[in-house]
């Protein structure tokens, strides 16, 4: 790293240690969040970008995600028909799927949305959450 810290021109942000600076917002956008997970109410569904096309349009794509089953989930009785009492433990493998579709999304006033009302949030990571309890 050349520098100790570096920041964005337009904003102001500050992002730590790093080769350069930032001279717009959608500069960094772009450089940190590599994903948008689909937030479904309480599931997320991992999806990758694959493209900005402009600062308010994005082309991403689904990854595959298998659940690492050495993690063992706990049922007990209760809910509607049992409950899971460590469902935050799960972990998942994820990884890129090319020969699935690419979709856009569009930001607008409610977020980053598909053309069904999908909603997104970008990240810097995949995520997967299966909500056992629901």
């Amino acid at each position: 790293m050349k520098y100790e810290n570096v920041s964005c021109s337009q904003c102001g942000n500050d992002f730590g240690a790093g080769d350069h600076g930032y001279s717009s917002c959608q500069s960094h956008r772009e450089a940190l969040n590599k994903f948008a997970n689909h937030i479904g109410y309480s599931d997320v569904e991992p999806f990758e970008i694959v493209c900005w096309v402009s600062p308010k349009t994005i082309e991403i794509r689904e990854m595959d995600a298998e659940r690492d089953e050495s993690v063992k989930m706990e049922f007990h009785v209760g809910g509607f028909s049992a409950h899971c009492s460590n469902q935050r433990d799960q972990k998942w493998f994820i990884k890129s799927n090319p020969s699935n579709p690419v979709i856009r999304i569009r930001l607008g006033k409610k977020g980053w949305q598909d053309r069904h009302g999908r909603r997104f949030k970008l990240d810097d990571k995949p995520t997967k959450f299966y909500d056992y309890n629901f």
